[in-house]
């Protein structure tokens, strides 16, 4: 089955498979697209070209993904599955642990405070989706829990904001660049990879500097996310010829043990229960729990999940991905 469109993605560099080395990771890049073009290509291929030492960042995936294409095939909802879920449902989606946590930073009891959805806040707040993205407001007035952004905007508390900016930005008219770059560096390097990269926008004008790098473009922060991402930009353009196993992180998680079902369950239901080394069981997101670990961190990691927490928004692309184990 290949994914309805009009126009498929052009392929670049096309991708080469799983890593052989376990001490590779996929980390994607894609460019939001109000910054989409060649100048922002070239300046952060410019920027690691320059930061790079000895082939420690290889492009080996590059593909422009058509706004029509991207649309047609709901990329960008199913991304953000469990996000607009929340966006969504608002108050209604918050579990125990998150009402307690809500009270606990905001100092207002969950039960009687004004908690909405971000689309509900459009309407509530008088906001355009671009107004209520733009959004500033100080660190002690948002809250991420469980992966998802709470945060205190005139006197609502707004659950993922970003979520209606983010699914109108993402019209027919504008194109996403993606690009794969297979790396031994660990997330440290990374992060300050991504530092010099927001600083080259910042100097050539194309980032405004009161904004961090993620206006810009979205990086892989976890193994989980790379999962996530090759999911959402590279099974979409053939979802006849990849399963998890040709990416890099399952393969890695399969071949130590871990089924393939295991690794669909998390990615179809991502807050889960951690048992801490101390005994403590948390509650958290995968993808927000994991964000800079290693591999071996995130296979210990699913080695201390001990519960999940069901949700009603998988996203037919991860459903389709997972047919053989479900």
């Amino acid at each position: 089955m290949q994914p309805s469109n009009s126009e498929q993605p052009t392929i670049i560099v096309p991708y080469p498979g799983p890593a052989e080395n376990s001490q590779e990771q996929d980390i994607f890049v894609y460019l939001r697209p109000e910054t989409n073009g060649v100048l922002v290509e070239s300046t952060l291929l410019r920027v690691i070209k320059n930061a790079d030492a000895g082939g420690a960042m290889q492009l080996v995936f590059f593909a422009n993904m058509p706004g029509e294409f991207m649309v047609k095939n709901k990329v960008v909802e199913q991304y953000y599955a469990v996000k607009l879920h929340f966006a969504v449902r608002g108050r209604r989606a918050f579990t125990e642990s998150m009402k307690n946590r809500f009270s606990d930073f905001f100092g207002e009891d969950f039960d009687s405070a004004p908690v909405c959805g971000a689309f509900e806040a459009l309407e509530l707040l008088g906001k355009t989706p671009e107004e209520l993205f733009h959004t500033w407001v100080n660190e002690n007035d948002m809250l991420v829990l469980n992966g998802q952004t709470i945060k205190r905007i005139e006197g609502k508390f707004v659950v993922n904001y970003d979520i209606p900016a983010l699914l109108h930005k993402n019209a027919k008219g504008t194109d996403i660049a993606v690009m794969m770059f297979r790396t031994t560096l660990d997330y440290g390097s990374i992060r300050d990879l991504v530092r010099r990269m927001w600083e080259a926008l910042v100097a050539g004008g194309i980032l405004n500097p009161k904004f961090d790098s993620s206006r810009a473009f979205h990086h892989s922060k976890s193994p989980f996310e790379q999962t996530l991402d090759a999911i959402a930009c590279l099974y979409v353009i053939d979802t006849d010829r990849y399963r998890l196993r040709d990416f890099t992180f399952p393969k890695f998680l399969m071949e130590r043990g871990i089924p393939e079902e295991v690794i669909c369950g998390l990615m179809m239901n991502p807050l889960v229960y951690i048992q801490e080394p101390d005994g403590r069981v948390v509650e958290d997101s995968i993808f927000s729990y994991a964000n800079n670990y290693s591999f071996d961190q995130a296979l210990d990691l699913v080695h201390r999940i001990v519960g999940q927490i069901p949700l009603i928004h998988h996203g037919p692309l991860i459903s389709s991905i997972c047919r053989d184990c479900l």
